[in-house]
């Protein structure tokens, strides 16, 4: 479960933990982590900072040396940083550790509705460029969700849209954020434990199990992706 230190991450965690499954959480750091196994003695925690895409390479290794995972949780995300910052933790970070860590039997991606005023810029990221905004990177992450969901064909691969909760995230861009704290982890945890029929789908985009209908054109337009 990447950024497991707080908000969605630690509550699907705790939520998971108290099941009795397994979990490895996520720390930028050494000081994060031990701040980790202050609020969840029984979780395993490996350290790297996203935003670093080196240290991400190396937080690929330290995953793939603990062996086989049943599930990956990709829910680290940032907002209101810098838009480099965001393009790394967001999307290239999550590119990488899909890439490099050994395929686990289910990869669950967070996402945002604010996808669908993103724009994928796979040209401004070719080039090295970083004008990524939250929105685009929201788009770019989920379009990298079907895209695995599409060739990894004997693994189950979902997206979430855990809606506007109130987490410190939530709650950075105003006082009030509107939708279920509950229901937006417990998707998460609903996807991972696969205890539904309609949780063991794949290829899905989920906002509080349900699936969502409203999603950016360019997440389906294969052609698109390869010509850009």
């Amino acid at each position: 479960m990447t950024g497991s230190i707080g908000g969605l991450g630690q509550l699907a965690a705790a939520h998971l933990l108290a099941r009795g499954r397994r979990v490895v959480a996520h720390a930028r750091n050494d000081r994060r982590a031990a701040d980790v196994r202050r609020d969840l003695p029984r979780e395993a925690v490996v350290t790297g900072d996203l935003k670093n895409l080196d240290e991400t390479r190396r937080l690929a290794a330290r995953i793939n040396k603990l062996g086989a995972f049943d599930v990956i949780v990709h829910n680290a995300g940032e907002y209101g940083v810098a838009n480099g910052e965001i393009l790394n933790v967001n999307s290239l970070s999550p590119y990488l550790l899909t890439s490099l860590v050994d395929a686990p039997l289910q990869s669950i991606y967070l996402t945002s509705d604010l996808h669908l005023g993103g724009d994928l810029k796979l040209g401004e990221m070719r080039e090295g460029g970083t004008d990524v905004t939250y929105d685009d990177s929201k788009l770019q992450i989920l379009t990298l969700a079907m895209a695995v969901a599409r060739r990894r064909l004997r693994l189950r691969v979902n997206a979430v849209a855990p809606g506007w909760v109130p987490t410190l995230m939530g709650f950075a861009n105003g006082p009030y954020a509107p939708d279920d704290l509950r229901a937006g982890y417990m998707t998460q945890v609903w996807l991972a434990e696969g205890g539904e029929p309609a949780s063991r789908e794949s290829g899905g985009i989920f906002f509080h199990r349900e699936p969502e209908e409203d999603v950016h054109p360019s997440v389906s337009d294969t052609e698109r992706r390869t010509t850009c």
